[in-house]
């Protein structure tokens, strides 16, 4: 799954469903397939803003088609700044975040550690939540019961309950791909992205002065460079 050659095809297909695909099944697809790239580019957002002393209000996610076309927005972080600096940074966190996230989840795939790649996802959604000032007890707990129940079956090896949590591997890949896919979308999205006002690098450009191609470009670069993260991180390891 991981060799050059794979993930150059996966990235060409996705490529031509980008820029071929027309309908709403298509459009319904983008959506679901982006839908982990976005939720953790605005946990980035918002977990940024508050290392900067800012404030989490809400992190919302839509995962109805209707509502995301009506609205345009699939995943919205209320965040609160105390600073410029931290505004800055905040914007720059969420593509950042995103390409991130999946060099680490590449380094852990690499490593064998694949059980560590959901729940880190989870603890990632979960930490945001329990910072936010509207919280989901629910789900909050939930994802939480779903952590420790899998670290604390990881930890004290519990043989027969390790097999039966060892057998998830085929759904993490599964999620590994989900997410990889996810982000070729993404970066295919924002070189897509002309004069969009309801953008990051859009706003970027409107607070430091530096053209919008100029943030395009660098989020295209980091996202591109992450998405080939399982490569050159072989050649680093080895």
């Amino acid at each position: 799954m991981m060799d050059l050659p794979v993930l150059i095809a996966l990235f060409c297909a996705v490529a031509y469903f980008t820029f071929s695909s027309r309908g709403i099944l298509a459009y319904t697809f983008g959506i679901y397939l982006d839908l982990p790239n976005v939720i953790i580019h605005e946990c980035g957002h918002a977990l940024t803003a508050r290392l900067w002393g800012g404030s989490i209000q809400s992190i919302k996610f839509n995962v109805l088609p209707s509502i995301v076309k009506s609205g345009g927005i699939l995943g919205l972080a209320e965040i609160g700044y105390r600073s410029g600096l931290g505004m800055f940074f905040s914007l720059l966190g969420g593509y950042i975040s995103q390409a991130l996230f999946f060099v680490l989840m590449s380094y852990l795939y690499l490593q064998g550690l694949l059980l560590w790649i959901i729940p880190l996802f989870l603890g990632i959604y979960l930490l945001t939540n329990l910072l936010a000032k509207e919280k989901s007890f629910w789900q909050n707990l939930i994802i939480l019961i779903v952590i420790g129940s899998s670290v604390l079956v990881y930890r004290n090896n519990y043989s027969f309950l390790l097999r039966i949590y060892q057998s998830v591997d085929v759904i993490t890949i599964g999620f590994v791909v989900w997410y990889m896919l996810g982000l070729a979308h993404q970066f295919f999205i924002v070189l897509l992205l002309k004069n969009d006002s309801h953008w990051d690098g859009t706003a970027l450009a409107t607070k430091t002065y530096i053209p919008t191609i100029i943030w395009k470009v660098f989020f295209l670069i980091a996202m591109g460079v992450a998405y080939f993260a399982p490569s050159w991180l072989q050649l680093l390891l080895v």
